[in-house]
């Protein structure tokens, strides 16, 4: 049964697996006599925590960059910008030397 939690979760990933396609699935197995309809009902069970436990992970885009924004981080524009005065400045440095 390990084996088959396992390929389950792999082939359709813990989120993207819908209810009803779980359901179908564990009915299919135990109609298959591949699963004992106790299985079936412990399988379902840890597919669906699987599922509510990845849903509940996952970080939408936007919340992401807010989380990112608050730690006030300079992005690759900033940095970028950042280096060039910098170059700038060594520039000008070199120039009052030589």
């Amino acid at each position: 049964m390990e084996e088959l939690k396992k390929l389950l979760l792999t082939a359709v990933g813990a989120a993207a697996i819908s209810v009803e396609k779980i359901d179908s699935t564990v009915t299919e197995l135990i109609e298959k006599g591949k699963l004992s309809v106790k299985e079936g009902k412990e399988l379902r069970e840890e597919l669906l925590q699987k599922k509510k436990d990845h849903e509940e992970e996952v970080i939408d885009k936007d919340k992401l960059n807010e989380i990112i924004d608050s730690l006030n981080l300079a992005g690759k524009r900033e940095l970028d910008l950042l280096e060039e005065r910098v170059k700038k400045l060594e520039e000008q440095i070199a120039e009052l030397k030589g």
